[in-house]
């Protein structure tokens, strides 16, 4: 009879803690593992990618002949992990399910390649990306904080300045007014600012077309996406998907933090 999907999780964990039990280092592993959290939390991405590394390694000394399957395996662990303990206190938990959804997209992508350090360094930056990107807006406008949140929780759907001035209760003129006025950019903007900011994993990590993409994240064409990519990034989607070399592009709002002091 075949395992429902919950016994499967539940032998592959029991598997997992069996092994480790049976390993005169697992004392070790659990140490880099807090320590891989903590520096997950603090952004230290040298320290994160070592710990990680360290940590696969040792799964792949473990597993011998199939540690390819269990690295995969290992790497969902590490993305819930980091979902639940980093993530969900600081973002809602819907939120932290989303982003550890794509992280496992981008293990799934790598599932069948041997290249640990690779996929090690996609998973650190995807979430430290993450974790730094959405503090709390802390602007002097409750409208414009709510406003942001809300966008930047809905990023992936069509976003109008109509439905969030609805939102808001107040009229399009109003919000348009005080969002610039505190946030130092258009509405216009942060949407397409923001969704250029999210599409960047989808085009390294995926093997989403880029049409596929532009879509995904609301763009009324291809064109317009590539337009607005270069715009904010100055490469476009295709170029930023080839060339690894190119970061990650990080929104910044004029009106708050170093920005707001200068």
């Amino acid at each position: 009879m075949r395992e429902s999907g919950l016994q499967y999780m539940t032998n592959l964990f029991m598997d997992r803690v069996e092994v480790l039990k049976s390993y005169e280092r697992s004392e070790d592993f659990y140490h880099l593992e807090k320590d891989l959290l903590e520096a997950m939390a603090e952004g230290d991405r040298a320290r994160a990618k070592d710990r990680l590394n360290q940590i696969v390694t040792m799964v792949k000394d473990i597993a011998g002949d199939r540690w390819v399957k269990d690295v995969a395996n290992y790497y969902v662990i590490f993305a819930a992990l980091t979902a639940r303990f980093l993530m969900v206190p600081k973002f809602s938990p819907e939120w932290a399910v989303a982003t550890n959804i794509t992280a496992m997209r981008i293990v799934d992508r790598k599932a069948d390649r041997k290249d640990i350090v690779e996929t090690t360094n996609d998973l650190v930056e995807f979430f430290i990306h993450v974790l730094e990107g959405r503090d709390k807006p802390e602007l002097s406008h409750p409208v414009v904080n709510d406003i942001i949140q809300f966008i930047d929780a809905s990023i992936e759907d069509p976003i109008t300045v109509e439905q969030l001035a609805k939102r808001a209760g107040i009229s399009t003129s109003h919000l348009s007014r005080i969002f610039r006025e505190h946030a130092g950019l258009t509405l216009i903007d942060y949407i397409n600012m923001r969704k250029i900011e999210e599409s960047q994993f989808y085009l390294r990590n995926t093997d989403l077309k880029i049409a596929e993409v532009s879509d995904r994240f609301s763009f009324c064409n291809q064109s317009y996406f590539t337009r607005t990519f270069k715009k904010y990034t100055n490469v476009t989607p295709k170029q930023f998907r080839e060339r690894k070399d190119i970061d990650y592009f990080s929104s910044v709002l004029p009106g708050s933090g170093e920005a707001a002091r200068t």
